[in-house]
């Protein structure tokens, strides 16, 4: 009885890894099918959707779907009509979250949040922009709303424009919260030069389809085009949970593995339980 409780584990992992495998290569498949009609396109991920017959493609910040075949593709929204979601606009959220983390805060202007970190917001700013001005100028209650704001700089008149002189200096300041904090409010700043991650900002911003300023990205994925009042701001945060971490696949298997074989040794102790009694 316990090796076939032991046996029963070890197939339902095994039959997990290969299911794994078999969508794997169909994945590597539809990959070389693309490659092949579409030389030209970034295949991030390819992945299942809700609905039969339709795969996510994500290229860089964009989602479309595809059929297996890779045949046909639709570029637009997937709503979910029966619970009013969009599915696409989720996605995409949750796909350019994972690029800006990726810059990493260290490469950014971060006020942290007042007492308690409770949520996380990251926005494109640029200091010639007056609705950007409006909303730092409701930072404090943001703060004071347990949210951290993080700032990627982003000039839209590009690199060597004013604006792009202007973030440098913050960036460069002494104080780089100091100096945000006097150009939003209308001072002038010192000049100043030095390295800077305002080339990575911009190559971030034109990958997430930036189309003006401010663009608010909120932890739960959010995506806020324009200025939106910091209780507004708030009212979203408080109605939405962080996303949270994807696993891999081979994390999920190794999920998986450790599940069965806690109910595997959970079997085998009850059934040693079970002979003491009967003896």
């Amino acid at each position: 009885m316990k090796n076939l409780v032991r046996a029963a584990g070890a197939l339902t992992v095994s039959l997990l890894a290969g299911q794994a495998m078999a969508a794997e290569g169909d994945a590597e498949k539809l990959r070389a099918a693309l490659s092949e009609k579409m030389p030209k396109l970034e295949i991030t991920e390819i992945a299942e959707t809700p609905v039969p017959g339709v795969l996510e493609l994500l290229s860089g910040g964009d989602i479309f779907y595809l059929t297996p075949d890779a045949r046909y593709m639709i570029d637009g929204n997937l709503l979910d009509l029966e619970n009013e979601i969009n599915l696409t606009a989720r996605r995409k959220g949750s796909a350019h979250m994972s690029l800006i983390n990726a810059v990493g805060s260290d490469k950014m202007v971060v006020y942290p949040a007042e007492g308690e970190t409770k949520r996380v917001m990251t926005v494109f700013t640029d200091t010639t922009c007056p609705y950007c001005a409006k909303l730092h100028k409701e930072l404090g209650e943001l703060r004071a709303g347990g949210v951290e704001v993080r700032y990627l700089l982003y000039p839209r008149a590009g690199m060597g424009s004013p604006a792009y002189e202007e973030l440098q200096s913050v960036w460069c300041a002494d104080d780089p919260r100091a100096a945000m904090d006097a150009i939003n409010h209308g001072e002038t700043i010192e000049s100043r030069q030095c390295d800077n991650p305002i080339a990575e900002h911009i190559a971030l911003a034109r990958e997430v389809g930036l189309r003006g300023t401010p663009l608010v990205y909120l932890d739960s994925g959010d995506i806020i085009s324009g200025y939106r009042p910091a209780a507004q701001i708030l009212s979203i945060l408080g109605q939405t949970e962080p996303l949270a971490t994807a696993t891999t696949a081979e994390e999920a298997i190794a999920e998986e593995a450790v599940a069965e074989e806690a109910v595997a040794e959970e079997a085998v102790a009850e059934e040693a339980v079970a002979e003491e009694a009967s003896e």
